[in-house]
């Protein structure tokens, strides 16, 4: 179905293309499908409903299964327009009823927000979410907004409130269903607990699986009955849709049968109308392959032969083509390609607009399209790089967009949360808190020490506060206040070895800058179409560290470069494309990696690319026989191997590499140290480069940018399908369904058991539910090479399934394996199901990763928390960043070296990064950042009051950027979001925005501080500011109410006319601008 809307989208509007996908759920299970699911049915039911031109691309699933009739949907849609009366109160309780959940900030589709007069909104048919601003009960704007950053784009005149799922049941159906679910329960049917909770509460809210008992309470229809009398049905192989329709009707009937006398089941005649396909088959257009029929169309198509890469076939093509007065069209992916084919072709002078149809001979066009054609009748032939190449290319006209702007990990600052204060050190975070101090109400961090010390800190003060990060599971020493503190001897111990560690990577850095490598031609021909051959699309992180690569490699000074990018990013092709350029420049490559497994994976894939080039690729492994290794090392002294595979046993002393030119090292955090000390030798003579999927935290790449060359992929490979999430009761059907459809597409499974000592059992009793499958068993107590054996076995798909602890290998690349089912994933923590989930999901197939946790025992909220933050997998949701930011410091720990990762504890991360930071800075002798701000005490109110944002967290975030704001410019920019984001301020507020205009100046120009006194504001200037003097003695000629203090001659005295709020505040502001 997807591929299908993807070839339509090269020939028609993408915005009248529609899908309209299954709900993929088994009927009679109580589980409903995920969102993204609901958000492609919804949009294309709404389509229909418009009336609007619509091309729907469907299954037979989709088309018999019974759905709620139009009225039910016509009732629905709200039309909102700019400049129109509703009353704000009635809009905010119709988004609770239609399943939108009221959350303080929108981060994903279905929910809502209400900050004073605006609402923010998140619609299921939306790209991006919409801000409603409101002016009493009048709206007067209509905005979209970025979901990252939080600002708005383009204004609407217009918009649809539509329910956020296709089931959202009004009053009195909900009561209908009400006594339907009681009835069930009084004759003992099994029902779910989310269910028997709402019947003891009174009230059905929402049902999982409603889908199967909807028809009870609401009209059902099917999805044919959404057309139109003009709309026309298009049937693809009609006898293949027939023999879908009754195998669908089979599965429906068995499990009725099944489940009947166990739960609350609908016949399946209630739940799909067989008959609806018979119907629109009456007045459809059929497209089959083969027809007999007498009045069928006969198509003068052909398709295209698969040239497998051999250019020279496809130009012959091509020329036979136009001498006959064709004309042909080349059709790509994406741009990468499209530039590689002009090249390819250039003596055909094809068309460089890639974007636009032009009539010329050859025209290279980015399109979607998967496959080419022959028009003989219009002479016209269409090729796809997928014949050109003979590689399935991957498809997608866009990569995913980075976030904006990094979140600040305080964002999600908590009570309870550890924080480290720079000058006091680590305690944990309580509350924020609004207090008189001197006369003045400000809002203020609670922040509690060791023996109940507490500590409040301004808020104008918050860049000396940073969260605690640690290490996962490990609880920091809180620190004393006062005498007893021990933190700043902690620091001086953290800071010493944080300066050896700089010293060390500057000393290794300039080492290798002061040495002689070999210099690397450029790029030959051969490279061109070598890399021409690869059959993905390459990100522009990868595009980015290749082009890294061989500008080290043709450098004369030895490369030693680090990649890092998750599994499955595309870090092998970046370090093959470098293999084949030190082998054309008739050098020989070496590749170590930590594990037999890793190796057969390496050289599988090496040995697949350089396919048709003569290069003699070899790998060194426990695979290997005594012989075979001995004659290995024979033909490599010889140089008659140009690339060779291993694990450390290639780091013998026998072996002797003839001509060695790039070394490439996978994981080499995974060996041990006398290892590390073998490869330090490495280093000085040839081109390293080290591969590494453990992510590196952007502020320690900035750190160490300019001592240790880093190159960091982050863009996911397009096509990469998101994967679809279950959090389920254990249930043995769903297991059992999920496994035997993954094998029945040819693919494999993961199933996680995390405890040795019973998986054996747990294996046997999986073998029961799931005969069909072949099932093998993987744990870390196994002998090393028995594990290996299995995972070799289980990668040459020997098996359909594999049992194992969470040990399964993480820098393994299996395409194949696209279903994962974890068992007890409450027991597991978030990095480690986010690491897992990551396993699965890296081809062009739908993944699918199943969270069982036990039946009928509550799920601590914690758990259940962190369940359903895998299961939205949000991105943007600090869920994710918290894992990231686990992973990061192991990511550090690998740079750093592992010693490190103690002192990171200590001090938390951030703080480290910032000490390393200014280490290597002021080893290179550049300005290091300084944490100064001018210190501002004016009697006056600022704060954010709660009824101008009631999100604690959205106020700090405020504070703390606000604090770090550089300049006039960066304030005023600032001010603008938050007006956008939270609507017009008050007065406190305008005060707060106006000191730090003040202090964002005063800073720049090093005033030391700004103090008010009982009758005028004093400016202390010391010898290190930058105020002009001359300005100073201009100004306080002409402006009576400045004056140099008489006792003090550093500070100036300047008296506005009136000492309340503004109206000091406003005038100081002048002064200030006028002394920059």
């Amino acid at each position: 179905m997807y591929d299908l809307h993807l070839n339509l989208a090269a020939f028609v509007d993408p915005g009248l293309l529609f899908v309209f996908p299954p709900w993929e759920t088994l009927p009679y299970e109580f589980v409903s499908p995920p969102e993204k699911t609901e958000r492609e049915r919804l949009t294309a039911l709404y389509r229909l409903l418009s009336g609007e031109p619509a091309l729907v691309v469907t299954t037979v699933e989709s088309l018999i299964r019974k759905i709620p009739d139009r009225d039910f949907f016509n009732k629905k849609g709200v039309v909102l327009e700019s400049g129109g009366e509703y009353p704000f109160d009635d809009i905010m309780e119709m988004l609770s009823g239609y399943g939108y959940s009221r959350e303080k900030r929108v981060d994903s589709f279905g929910q809502f927000s209400v900050k004073g007069g605006i609402i923010d909104i998140f619609l299921p048919s939306n790209e991006n979410p919409l801000r409603l601003d409101f002016l009493g009960d009048t709206l007067e704007a209509i905005r979209e907004f970025d979901i990252y950053d939080q600002t708005s784009k383009a204004s609407r005149d217009s918009m649809t409130v539509y329910p956020r799922k296709e089931l959202i049941l009004f009053e009195n159906e909900r009561v209908r269903l009400f006594a339907i679910l009681a009835d069930a329960r009084e004759r003992g049917m099994d029902l779910p607990e989310s269910i028997l909770q709402q019947l003891d509460e009174g009230a059905i809210t929402e049902v999982a699986g409603i889908e199967d008992l909807f028809p009870r309470v609401i009209q059902a229809t099917t999805l044919t009955s959404y057309l139109r009398d003009e709309g026309r049905i298009i049937l693809i192989e009609p006898a293949e849709l027939s023999a879908r329709k009754s195998h669908i009707e089979k599965t429906f009937h068995e499990l009725y049968r099944k489940n009947r006398s166990a739960t609350i089941c609908l016949h399946p005649d209630e739940l799909i109308d067989a008959a609806s396909l018979d119907a629109a088959s009456r007045n459809a257009i059929s497209l089959q392959s083969f027809t007999a029929s007498p009045h069928s169309l006969k198509w003068r198509l052909r398709s295209i032969p698969n040239f497998h890469g051999r250019i020279k076939q496809v130009r012959e093509e091509i020329a036979a083509k136009i001498s006959q007065d064709w004309r042909v069209i080349i059709t790509t992916g994406f741009e990468g390609q499209a530039r590689r084919l002009h090249d390819l072709f250039s003596e055909f002078h094809p068309d460089g607009r890639f974007e636009t149809f032009a009539d010329a001979p050859v025209k290279i066009l980015l399109s979607p399209l998967t496959e080419g054609l022959e028009i003989t009748l219009c002479k016209v032939l269409i090729l796809s790089d997928h014949e050109i190449f003979g590689k399935s290319y991957r498809k997608k006209r866009e990569f995913k967009k980075k976030t904006s702007r990094p979140i600040d990990s305080f964002m999600d600052l908590k009570s309870g949360d550890y924080v480290v204060h720079i000058n006091h050190g680590i305690g944990i975070f309580r509350k924020m808190e609004r207090m008189a101090a001197g006369g003045v109400e400000r809002d203020f961090l609670l922040i509690e020490y060791a023996e109940g010390d507490k500590l409040y800190v301004p808020l104008d003060q918050i860049v000396m506060v940073q969260k605690y990060l640690g290490i996962e599971g490990r609880k920091p020493h809180i620190d004393h206040l006062g005498k007893k503190s021990a933190w700043n001897r902690i620091k001086e111990k953290v800071q010493k070895s944080v300066q050896e560690v700089a010293s060390e990577l500057i000393k290794i850095y300039s080492a290798r800058k002061a040495l002689r490598g070999f210099p690397f031609p450029p790029d030959t021909q051969w490279q061109e179409e070598f890399e021409a051959l690869f059959e993905f699309e390459e990100t522009p992180d990868q595009i980015t560290a290749i082009e890294d690569v061989k500008d080290d490699m043709e450098s004369p000074r030895p490369m030693d470069r680090l990649i890092c990018g998750d599994v499955g990013f595309g870090k092998t092709e970046v370090a093959i494309r470098a293999s084949f350029k030190a082998v054309m420049a008739g050098r020989q490559v070496a590749m170590l990696v930590p594990t037999t497994v890793l190796a057969m994976q390496h050289f599988s894939t090496f040995k697949k690319r350089f396919e048709g080039y003569p290069i003699e690729i070899d790998m060194i492994s426990r695979f290997r026989s005594h012989g075979e290794i001995k004659q290995i090392k024979e033909r490599l002294k010889q140089g008659n191997i140009d690339i060779i595979i291993g694990t450390h046993a290639m780091l013998s002393k026998d072996t002797v590499i003839k001509n060695l030119g790039l070394l490439i090292i996978d994981e080499e955090q995974r060996f041990g140290v006398r290892h590390k000390e073998e490869l330090k030798k490495f280093r000085t003579l040839v081109d390293v480069m080290t591969l590494s999927a453990t992510p590196i935290p952007r502020t320690l790449h900035m750190a160490v940018a300019g001592v240790r060359d880093l190159s960091i992929i982050l863009t996911p490979p397009e096509n990469r399908q998101s994967i679809e999430t279950y959090v389920l009761e254990e249930n043995p059907d769903i297991l059992r369904m999920a496994v035997l459809n993954e094998i029945e597409r040819n693919g494999q499974v993961f199933y996680v058991y995390n405890r040795v000592q019973t998986i054996e059992a747990h294996a046997a009793a999986l073998r029961q539910l799931a005969p069909e499958a072949s099932w093998a068993v993987a744990h870390g107590q196994m002998r090393e090479h028995e594990l290996e054996r299995v995972m070799i076995d289980f990668l040459d798909k020997k098996y359909d399934a594999l049992v194992s602890t969470s040990i399964i290998e993480s820098g393994l690349d299996m395409p194949n394996v696209n279903t994962i089912i974890i068992n007890r994933a409450d027991a597991f923590g978030l990095a480690q199901l986010y690491q897992l989930k990551g396993r699965v999901g890296r081809s062009m197939r739908k993944a699918y990763a199943y969270l069982f946790y036990p039946k009928h025992r509550p799920l601590t909220e914690e758990a259940m928390k962190r369940l359903r933050v895998i299961a939205e997998y949000a991105d943007l949701g600090s869920g994710f960043r918290i894992a990231m930011k686990d992973l990061e410091i192991r990511g550090a720990g690998n740079i750093l070296g592992v010693e490190q990762s103690g002192n990171i504890y200590e001090i938390g991360f951030e703080l480290y990064l910032q000490m390393l930071d200014e280490a290597i800075r002021k080893l290179k002798g550049e300005p290091v950042a300084s944490l100064f701000r001018t210190p501002i005490f004016l009697k006056t109110d600022f704060f954010i009051p709660d009824e101008y944002i009631n999100d604690e967290k959205q106020k700090i975030e405020f504070y703390k950027r606000f604090e770090s704001c550089d300049s006039l410019d960066e304030v005023e920019q600032v001010e603008k979001e938050l007006v956008d984001r939270f609507g017009p301020y008050p007065e406190e507020v305008r005060v707060l925005i106006e000191i730090e205009k003040i202090r964002a100046m005063a800073t720049l120009m090093a005033i030391d501080e700004i103090l008010e006194d009982s009758r005028s504001i004093r400016i202390k200037i010391s010898g290190s500011s930058k105020v002009d003097i001359e300005k100073v003695i201009a100004l306080i000629t002409k402006d009576k109410r400045l004056a140099i203090d008489a006792g003090e001659q550093d500070t100036l005295v300047f008296t506005p006319e009136s000492m309340k709020g503004e109206k000091k505040v406003v005038p100081l502001k002048k002064l200030l601008q006028q002394l920059g």
